[in-house]
This record gives structure tokens, sequence and C-alpha cells, in this order.
């Protein structure tokens, strides 16, 4: 049977129709018809699409946090003896053909089973049935219809031509939406106070003062002045006018720690550090930790489950033969001095 893995370009090696309302980049998500839905119903009630989840900033990094240190770390075939040799290294497991790289292979895998839940890989096959080739399918080209059969471009593909994972936890698109949208309306609430701002002091004008509009703007006039004066420290009020300070921190707790609280819900999601975030709770305290210490911790506790169910499937039979698995190659990052050219991989 004619292969159709991924090859000189996305698009056109598929051997599949050009799709236009699809582009050819790991980026689209072809959210038309979420955008003109959320138009025309309450926006609370349409399910949130990648690319806002990704406007918000502590998801965005969670998300770089995960892909950027797993696709790092070499995929590597070992038996019950230890990793094999690198001539005994099955030839996808450490490159590709297309532009794609194994980088952004695994990047992308994360990305989308992350968000979505579920990847799908395109793999080619030689005369024995052992894989050739193996490159990520982009999540828009691809369904699972009722009957449960893989459908890309909505043509059925042969199980024996593609890798299907599943993630370790829900899609985060589909069973957060609530406080992702949260997020957004938080960061739109602070855009919205930073282009009007509580105002720092106010110039009340009391009853013995009966001030034109032209004589108050020249009060304030003259406040600003003399607050830019080196001696400024020390103000005047006329008779008949009233100082409040409302002071620099009269949104400290609506635009830090409602940002801050966002923080701790996105580390909560993906499982990873609040102080990776940048976020802590309000009680925290900081507490020693060696560098060595803090990255078991972040392998252990928020990449192990991800690196599990790839690694998981890549080990199962119709992908290695039996007694083969699939590893991550952790021993560079777990190292307490890194190797300066990161770890030494196959070309």
């Amino acid at each position: 049977m004619e292969s159709m893995g991924l090859r000189s370009t996305l698009r056109t090696a598929l051997g599949y129709p050009p799709r236009p309302d699809y582009l050819a980049s790991p980026f689209s998500e072809a959210q038309l018809q979420q955008i003109v839905w959320s138009d025309i119903f309450d926006a609370a009630l349409v399910p949130i699409g990648r690319t806002e989840a990704m406007g918000i900033p502590a998801l965005t990094k969670a998300r770089n946090l995960l892909t950027g240190t797993i696709s790092k770390l070499p995929l590597k075939a070992a038996d019950a003896t230890g990793i094999l040799p690198d001539d005994k290294q099955p030839r996808w497991t450490y490159r590709t053909d297309a532009e794609v790289s194994p980088f952004l292979r695994m990047t992308w895998t994360i990305d989308d089973l992350l968000f979505h839940g579920q990847c799908l890989w395109q793999v080619t096959r030689g005369s024995e049935g052992n894989i050739l080739t193996a490159d990520r399918c982009p999540y828009e080209w691809w369904k699972i219809d009722a009957e449960g059969a893989i459908l890309i471009h909505d043509e059925p593909v042969s199980a024996d031509d593609v890798i299907y994972f599943t993630g370790p936890t829900d899609a985060l698109l589909d069973s957060h939406g609530t406080t992702l949208r949260s997020a957004r309306s938080i960061a739109a609430a602070v855009e919205k106070r930073v282009k009007n701002p509580i105002p720092v002091a106010e110039l009340k004008a009391t009853e013995a003062a009966e001030l034109t509009e032209a004589e108050a703007k020249n009060v304030i006039v003259e406040y600003n002045k003399a607050r830019r004066d080196p001696e400024g420290a020390t103000f005047y009020s006329p008779l008949g006018i009233e100082l409040k300070t409302h002071g620099t921190d009269a949104d400290a707790g609506f635009m830090v720690e409602g940002r801050n609280q966002v923080r701790l819900d996105i580390a909560n999601i993906t499982g990873i550090p609040a102080a990776l975030l940048d976020g802590s709770t309000s009680s925290a305290s900081l507490t020693y930790s060696t560098q060595e210490g803090r990255r078991n911790e972040f392998v252990d506790f928020s990449l192990s489950s991800w690196m599990e169910a790839i690694a998981g499937r890549l080990s199962a039979d119709d992908v290695v033969p039996r007694g083969t698995r699939i590893v991550f190659d952790q021993s560079d990052f777990l190292t307490t001095t890194p190797s300066p050219t990161g770890p030494q991989k196959q070309d």
C-alpha cells in the first residue's frame, strides 16, 4: 500500500487535496465558526479556543515549560538490559524527513495533548512493518467519526498508518473553560483600569470655595507643578480646597492579587509548581532548595505524567518490537552540570 507520510511539505506530501480554509501552520485553529457563534450567543456558553487560551500569559508560560523541557529530551529505545546502542536505535526516534524537526514534532504533540487531550502521528512502514518515518498530523486535519474511525481530511486511514495518543488528563479547553474565561476577564479588566486609572490625589472644593472650571483647572496645574518641585514633598492647600490622597496601591488587590490568583489556578490545572510561573500564595515563605532538587521535583510532579503517556504509547507493539520500549533520556537534564551543548543526539 502506498504510504501517506508527511514529506517535503506538510500539506502536499500527504496526498490529500488542498484545504484553503486551514493554514499549513501548527498555530492555525480554524476558529471562525466559534467567533460567529460567540457573536450570537453569550460568550460564556461558547468553548474557549486555543488562541484565546494562549492569550493568558501564565498559561503560555506553563505550556512553554512543558513543551520546551520535554521536547529537548531525546527519545531512546531500550530493552531489559538498558538503552540500546546508537546503531540499534529506530531512525524515527531521532530524525524526521520533513521540515518539522523532532523537537517541534514533540513540542506540538504535547501541545495537542495539553489543549485537546489527543494527538495523531502519521507513519510510513517498511516491508516488514517496521516504522520508517513518523510525523505529527496537524490537529485541524483529522478527526474521529461516530464509529471510532480516524479520518484525515474526511478520508479514512488505516490504523497501520497512524499512531493515536491520548493525554494523561482531560483536555484543557474542555474541562477548564470557566477558569480560562475568568483569567481573560481579569486581564481585560486590568487593561481597562490601566487606561482609566484611579487618581492618586483628588483636589476637592469645599463649600467655602466657588471655583469656575478655568479656576479649578488652574488649581490642578499648580498642584502638579508644585509636586514636581524639589520641595514638592510638602504642599499647601488653599482655603476651600481639600486634598484627598488615594494612594498608589489603590488597585493592588485587583491588579496584583487577581493576576497572581490566575497563576495559581494555571499551576493547579497544569501541575506545574506556582513558583515556576512567578506566582505564590499570600502566606508563602521562601525555602532553600538546590537546583538539582527543583529539577527532580519538576520531573516527578509535573513532567512525568506527560512523558509516560507519550513513551507508553510509543512502546506499544504496533510501534516497536515486543521486548523493546521507548523512554525519554533525562540523563543530561537531571545532572548537576548539564552539557554545554545539550544531550548527544543522532542525525
